[in-house]
């Protein structure tokens, strides 16, 4: 009998844990993020590397509680990483060549563990990320490709309306053939993307209004 109770008792500890997951069905959530976005190598040039620099970012969230533990969301991250060219040969550029506005769009998937004022979470998402460079002599293009991520993060709330949200995540962007130039400059010279897949680390915090 003992044992029996136990087991009951441990079960009852783990449903009101998911239970008590900070989410409260039907609630929206509205979250302003501020963090880092951090440096990968993005273009090629044929004697240079071109990497975005890390630098900040800013964005917004609105999600919506399906459940105690499961959140659906939107969001929208942008940044601006200055370009910065690494000579792969002699005489190759070196130093700033331009800067990329970064729009990242995305449906996220938060799934949550926790109590009513701190829980832990995993978020996976999926989206487009719009790329803007600004390069001195090149006539570029906004490109808009398919762009996923996955993540962790906490929530932690100092009223039932009132929290803060810090995350982690990676982001993976596909990008397109590397086998040809597709911005040139006067004197012909031309940037392609480093490979078929961008990605890069990024962190950020905020403050939540539940509603």
């Amino acid at each position: 009998m003992t044992r029996r109770r136990m087991v009951a008792a441990a079960i009852g500890a783990l449903w009101a844990a998911a239970a008590g997951a900070q989410n409260i069905p039907g609630s929206w959530e509205l979250t302003g993020i501020g963090g880092g976005y951090f440096s990968h190598s993005i273009y090629d040039l044929p004697q240079a590397d071109v990497s975005t620099t890390t630098t900040y970012e800013y964005g917004a969230r609105l999600g919506y509680n399906l459940t105690w533990g499961v959140e659906l969301e939107g969001a929208w991250t942008y940044a601006k990483p200055s370009l910065e060219a690494s000579p792969t040969f002699p005489g190759g550029p070196s130093g700033t060549v331009g800067a990329v506005k970064t729009n990242t769009y995305e449906i996220d998937g938060l799934f949550s563990l926790g109590d009513p004022t701190a829980s832990f979470y995993v978020v996976v998402g999926a989206g487009a990320t719009s790329f803007q460079p600004v390069i001195a002599g090149v006539e570029t293009r906004t490109t808009t490709e398919f762009a996923t991520s996955a993540g962790i993060g906490g929530k932690f709330w100092f009223t039932r309306n009132f929290g803060a949200r810090i995350e982690g995540r990676w982001r993976f962007v596909t990008t397109g053939n590397t086998n040809s130039g597709f911005w040139c400059s006067s004197a012909g010279v031309c940037y392609f993307w480093a490979n078929n897949l961008y990605s890069y680390p990024d962190a950020s915090a905020g403050l939540t209004l539940r509603f």
